[in-house]
């Protein structure tokens, strides 16, 4: 067994890394970790070494599970929110655009679908043209982020009130835990979602880009 060194650290999230380098292994926790259960702290080792050295074979499924289970309980998902929320760094460029303004939409989207009762978040253009994350809703931040790639007069309006509209249900309908598994895209969520006029057609100009 090579020598280990290992360190709780500040992330951001319940991260774990493990290296092996010039015959030492590195292991980094996260300080939400620390205080975490026995039971949950060997879950963690076997997992890690099993990544380590046995990359193609799958995790075993009762550490795998034990982890998840923990992860995904109300204290740690709390404690985990609040973490992201004190450490993490968000930037900003603003809601106004060269040819859209963000919060003019929003304002706009809120008094048609929410009779305007939905509180606006921080509201900003990306810093780059992405193409793979049009749009993401940060609960911690509490911040809607739309790429720059819309901001431009070819831009459909109505593909960006899609997505702008897509992201403000976020709002309305926080992620929730079922079981193990994050619902995401609750059947209300989408049921809201169907209502927006040119849904069609703001997809398939999504699906473009």
């Amino acid at each position: 067994m090579p020598p280990l060194q290992i360190r709780f650290r500040r992330f951001t999230s319940l991260n774990t890394t493990i290296r092996l380098r010039k015959g030492q292994i590195f292991v980094s926790l996260s300080d939400l970790l620390e205080g975490a259960p026995e039971s949950v702290i060997r879950a963690i080792a076997h997992i890690l070494l099993s990544k380590l050295y046995f990359p193609r074979k799958p995790v075993d499924a009762a550490h795998n599970l034990r982890f998840k289970r923990f992860a995904s309980s109300a204290a740690v998902t709390r404690q985990t929110e609040l973490i992201r929320t004190a450490r993490g760094s968000k930037r900003y460029f603003g809601p106004e655009g060269r040819y859209f303004h963000l919060d003019e939409i929003f304002d706009s989207l809120n008094l048609r679908f929410f009779s305007g009762l939905l509180g606006r978040p921080e509201l900003t253009w990306s810093e780059h043209l992405a193409k793979r994350s049009l749009g993401h809703y940060d609960a911690a931040h509490n911040t809607i982020v739309v790429s720059r790639v819309f901001d431009r007069p070819s831009s459909p309006r109505y593909a960006l009130e899609y997505l702008l509209y897509h992201e403000m249900l976020h709002l309305k309908y926080p992620v929730r835990m079922r079981g193990l598994r994050r619902c995401v895209h609750s059947r209300e969520f989408k049921a809201e979602e169907a209502r927006f006029p040119q849904l069609a057609e703001a997809l398939a100009f999504l699906k473009r880009l």
